[in-house]
């Protein structure tokens, strides 16, 4: 079980060695297939070049439990880029991931560039499509904040998304989008079947916080693709 932090003005440290107003509480259970594991157990990964593809599921969950692990934290700031965080708290990311996986530093590199980078755009991206742009007003949006988010993490996350910087971004992206035009490609499958594809696809791969879509990797590809089957 993933512990949660919770407000509190005593200001004790964390149980992760994070000192900050506030102290860590065993909340609900998050991800258990990794996080509630034995002692000394690890889950296993096998590599392609830079990106994890097997066994079964447990790419996309690996993604998700360093995704658990940037959000619970309270470490990272959330108005700025992947790039732009702080070296030290990537140092600890990997230190805490590889606790639950079966990494060594020939990963370390990949998992804190491509696949955090990706996971961090993509807990943005669903955090403002369900709880910012989902509602009008400042009074409905602050009362609908991410779980996984504190009160002051959202503050300023909406701030930042309110700025006109960021606003006339958002538009030129929802213009582009609103260009281009979806071509079928002949094949063994029908046109819904394929747009069904796409869908999972696209929400799988998910948009940067300015709502550009992000590139479908081969995993993805593998994942959704019925076998034998090709656009």
């Amino acid at each position: 079980m993933v512990k949660r932090f919770r407000e509190d003005p005593n200001g004790d440290e964390s149980a992760l060695g994070l000192c900050t107003a506030g102290k860590w509480v065993r909340g609900t259970s998050t991800l258990p297939k990794v996080f509630d594991q034995p002692n000394g157990s690890k889950l296993e990964l096998v590599w392609k070049g830079r990106q994890p593809v097997g066994p079964r599921k447990h790419p996309s969950l690996f993604s998700e439990s360093l995704g658990v692990l940037m959000a619970t934290s309270r470490r990272f700031d959330w108005t700025k880029n992947w790039e732009l965080q702080d070296v030290g708290d990537k140092e600890w990311l990997w230190d805490n991931i590889k606790d639950k996986w079966e990494l060594d530093e020939t990963r370390k590199e990949p998992t804190l560039a491509v696949i955090s980078g990706d996971e961090f755009r993509n807990k943005k991206s669903k955090w403002k499509r369900n709880f910012y742009t989902h509602y009008a007003t400042y009074e409905e949006r602050i009362s609908h904040r991410p779980e996984q988010l504190s009160q002051q993490e959202w503050v300023q996350l909406m701030e930042f998304w309110d700025t006109p910087e960021h606003q006339a971004i958002s538009k030129r992206n929802r213009a582009n989008r609103a260009k281009q035009i979806a071509k079928h490609a002949a094949g063994r499958i029908s046109f819904p079947q394929f747009e069904e594809i796409m869908h999972k696809m696209k929400d799988l791969a998910g948009i940067d916080e300015h709502g550009t879509q992000l590139p479908l990797s081969d995993e993805i590809y593998r994942e959704v693709m019925p076998p034998g089957m090709g656009v």
